[in-house]
């Protein structure tokens, strides 16, 4: 009796192995998962306005939740190939990314890039100006490798509605400093 039950856990466990852990190890070992994910804003401002706050260190922690600061290297952080480490408020630990500006065309344009061990990601902005207003676009790409793979499907939603969520806070900052409103 004895020997037929640790056969059947036997078979239990290789199974379990086979449908579980062997997928979870190949997830986290080859290619990554791309997500993309977007935001919009109407500003009642001009895009010269507004374009600082996407870059400049002191304008950045403003609207941005989460952030906690935006630190120069040896650079201005406003030409392509200049970099900058972001400091996030993590609940137990601050996490550090650096990002690099890999096109900027300023008042309209922004590329940025950054990684780390779970993620890589692209954040483009794009300003459409208008007589009285601007239109602020974001569209955050994120490749995640390893255990993000596994993560990611479950963040979706609400990282969109944290872009948002900003987005909607900028505009607020910056209508209330520069239009009064």
């Amino acid at each position: 009796m004895l020997d037929l039950f640790k056969r059947k856990l036997f078979k239990i466990i290789f199974w379990s192995f086979v449908f579980i852990a062997l997928p979870f190890t190949i997830l986290m070992f080859i290619g990554s998962q791309r997500y993309v994910y977007h935001a919009t804003v109407k500003i009642n401002s001009p895009a010269e306005i507004i374009f600082p706050y996407l870059h400049t260190p002191d304008k950045v922690v403003v609207w941005q939740n989460g952030v906690k600061s935006l630190s120069l290297g040896n650079n201005q952080f406003n030409r392509s190939g200049d970099t900058a480490t972001l400091v996030l408020d993590g609940q137990e630990k601050e996490h550090r990314i650096t990002i690099t500006i890999d096109k900027i065309v300023p008042d309209r344009h922004l590329i940025t890039s950054s990684a780390t061990e779970v993620f890589k990601a692209q954040t483009i902005w794009d300003l459409e100006t208008f007589a009285d207003h601007c239109i602020v676009n974001q569209e955050v790409i994120y490749f995640y490798g390893g255990v993000g793979r596994l993560i990611a499907p479950f963040l979706t939603g609400e990282a969109e509605r944290q872009l948002q969520d900003d987005l909607s806070r900028l505009r607020q900052i910056i209508e209330k400093e520069h239009t009064g409103r």
